[in-house]
C-alpha cells in the first residue's frame, strides 16, 4: 500500500471541510437525528414523570426532586449504553456519589427499581 501524495490529502481535507458538502451531510442525515432525537426525549419525558409519581410517595421535600432527578438521568444515560454486570457496576457508582450528596438511599433502591427498572445493582441490598 503507497502513501498519499500530500497534494491528494490536501484536496481530501479541503474537500471535508468544504461547507457545501457538510451541509449536504447532514441533511442527509437530518430526518434520522430528529426522529432518534425525538424518541430520546420522549422517553425521558416518561422517564421523569414516573420518576415525580415515585418521590411524590416516599416523603421527600420537592425542592430535593431535582437531585433525584438528575440521577435518574444519569442512571438512565448508562442504561442506554450498558446492560447486565457492566450495568449494575455503573448504578453502584452513580449510588454511591448521590448517597455521598446526601440523598436517601432507600429513595434511590426504589427509583432504581421502579422507574430505571435496574435490579440488584448494590451488594449491600442483597443482604437486606
Amino acid at each position: 500500500m503507497g502513501v498519499k501524495p500530500g497534494p491528494d490529502r490536501i484536496f481530501n481535507y479541503k474537500v471535508k471541510h468544504d461547507p457545501e458538502h457538510i451541509k449536504q451531510l447532514h441533511m442527509l442525515r437530518r430526518d434520522q437525528m430528529l426522529a432518534k432525537q425525538t424518541e430520546k426525549q420522549e422517553a425521558l419525558v416518561e422517564l421523569e414523570t414516573r420518576a415525580k409519581e415515585v418521590l411524590g410517595t416516599t416523603g421527600v421535600p420537592t425542592y430535593s426532586y431535582v437531585a433525584y432527578l438528575n440521577f435518574c438521568r444519569e442512571v438512565w444515560k448508562k442504561k442506554n449504553r450498558f446492560s447486565g454486570e457492566s450495568l449494575a457496576r455503573e448504578t453502584r457508582a452513580i449510588m454511591a456519589k448521590w448517597i455521598a450528596r446526601e440523598l436517601r438511599e432507600d429513595v434511590l433502591i426504589k427509583l432504581r427499581r421502579e422507574v430505571l427498572t435496574i435490579p440488584e445493582a448494590t451488594t449491600q441490598e442483597s443482604s437486606q
